[in-house]
């Protein structure tokens, strides 16, 4: 339960399409290139992985590929993707995939080497009926305590004659009241201009050597603050025995319950094409049950992306295409034993926040400041779809 809510987004949308064998007497120690990547139907940055590994029995090192010529076939036509940060590749801004649609990924490194993926054709997706929570079972692990978790559950209706793969994953938002740490250190914001109606320069921790090295003071957050979680394990699904039924009661996600304050979850349904749930499932029962999609699997899978010169590269990873059915839910937690929430920042940090004591030294400012929430990919400071 701790690794679900670990902090480092593991790139579960690499979700998608056919598999080949994978050896089981492939050598770790092999340098792997890893593509992921999924195009959806949603307005959001559509975006492709392209990455080096290199692991062995004791570590896993992954590193960018740069400056690769990117392109997706749409239908046959190409559409030229820009490295945005190193080893990741965006589609022009606005681009959706549309339902029906067919989409390819070719990719040349810049050595010449040329790769290529199967056609992944864009299947509907029904949509999320409802969602709800109830207590989980017992109580789950966190450091040297415990807490309550909360299971939260979607209702869709299947479609009839026709064969369905599904795909979950969600994002969850938590309320965040501490938003700096400054180990040896105090939180510095300033004003420039006239004091309380300039712009701020935010030096944010800055050394203060009276300090003992071992001390953290923690800054409560300036505004409202989410600090957001990832779903880190694979939930596929197919409707082999339920073609056409009302689907009740499909477990999306056990959260972990560290604070009374609500949350919400971003629950997201997606289509799969039938490799890409074949993929995905061989990839879940690998290694679902001995860590997350961080750690290295038992063998590594070779996904739908040949070299064209090289067929035997064993190449991992998926470049898929599905449209995604979203669900906002909010839940209160109110069923759950409030003795027993520990709260957010313990439960991340392991340690209870620490006041700053006053300030002596007019080099760092006046009063205790409060900290800016500076919006990431595991934060933001604007309230997620749904919260009110």
């Amino acid at each position: 339960m701790k690794t679900l809510f670990s902090p480092a987004f593991l790139l579960i949308a690499l979700l998608g399409g056919c598999v080949s064998n994978y050896d089981p007497h492939l050598k770790l120690s092999a340098d792997l290139l890893v593509v992921t990547g999924i195009l959806t139907d949603q307005a959001t940055p559509q975006t492709i992985t392209l990455s080096r590994a290199r692991s062995n029995a004791d570590s896993s090192v992954s590193t960018p590929l740069h400056n690769a010529t990117v392109e997706v076939l749409v239908n046959g036509v190409a559409t030229p993707l820009t490295e945005a940060q190193p080893g990741t590749y965006m589609l022009p801004v606005g681009f959706r995939g549309q339902v029906g649609t067919a989409y390819q990924l070719r990719f040349r490194t810049a050595e010449g080497v040329s790769y290529q993926s199967s056609i992944e054709t864009m299947l509907p997706v029904p949509p999320i009926g409802k969602a709800y929570d109830l207590p989980h079972s017992q109580a789950v692990a966190v450091g040297d305590t415990t807490v309550p978790a909360t299971d939260i559950y979607v209702d869709y209706q299947d479609p009839a004659n026709t064969a369905n793969f599904y795909l979950w994953r969600w994002r969850d938002y938590e309320i965040q009241d501490y938003c700096a740490s400054c180990r040896q250190g105090r939180y510095v914001v300033r004003d420039v201009g006239p004091v309380g109606s300039g712009p701020l320069e935010v030096l944010g921790c800055v050394l203060d050597t009276t300090i003992r090295s071992y001390i953290y003071y923690d800054y409560p957050c300036r505004s409202q603050c989410w600090d957001i979680f990832y779903s880190t394990s694979v939930d596929v699904f197919v409707d082999t025995y339920t073609n056409g039924r009302t689907q009740l009661g499909h477990i999306v996600a056990t959260i972990p319950a560290y604070q009374a304050k609500p949350g919400l979850l971003a629950i997201e349904q997606l289509s799969l094409s039938a490799g890409a749930y074949r993929y995905y499932k061989l990839f879940a029962d690998q290694v679902q049950n001995t860590g997350t999609l961080v750690d290295t699997p038992p063998a590594p899978l070779a996904g739908n992306i040949r070299n064209l010169s090289n067929p035997d590269e064993n190449v991992v990873g998926y470049f898929s295409a599905a449209s995604v059915a979203t669900y906002a839910y909010k839940f209160t937690r109110q069923n759950l034993k409030l003795s027993q929430f520990i709260g957010l920042f313990r439960a991340e940090t392991h340690r209870l926040p620490k006041a700053e004591e006053e300030r002596a030294n007019p080099i760092f400012g006046g009063p205790r400041p409060s900290a800016l929430c500076l919006p990431g990919r595991t934060r933001t400071d604007q309230a997620p779809p749904g919260w009110n």
